[in-house]
């Protein structure tokens, strides 16, 4: 295994278990999770109902993100791709509410996943056929 395969799999292991884990402990407390979160947009132009949606989603969507992201093959490619969405999907609502110190942090994730799927390039792997 070459240095940028194992780079590739420390990175795929490291955001793949952080999006799996954000999801999975969420589901069980969903309810309390949006309610705690939906409070922090109560004075951001967003409607409470999209809010309400987004965050009632946004588990699932990082359980989906991180398994992808762990299965490997093509479905790495597209975890990296969904999970850099996600993210940019935060980050607007993030930034929506001057939350700056949280829009740092989640830039630190914008950079992991550009660098995620930048690096499957150098890998030999998610190159489309």
């Amino acid at each position: 295994m070459t240095n940028n395969q194992l780079a590739q799999l420390v990175i795929r292991i490291g955001l793949g278990i952080n999006m799996l884990m954000h999801g999975l402990v969420r589901i069980p407390k969903l309810s309390a999770f949006v309610a705690k979160t939906e409070a922090g947009f109560a004075s951001t132009v967003l409607p409470a109902i999209v809010t309400k949606a987004f965050l009632f989603t946004l588990p699932f969507v990082e359980l989906a993100v991180g398994i992808m992201i762990l299965l490997g093959g093509q479905f790495t490619k597209w975890g990296y791709f969904a999970g850099g969405l996600t993210i940019g999907a935060l980050l607007f609502g993030t930034t929506l509410k001057e939350d700056w110190s949280g829009a740092g942090s989640q830039i630190i994730y914008v950079i992991a996943f550009y660098l995620a799927l930048r690096g499957l390039d150098s890998s030999g792997r998610g190159r489309s056929r």
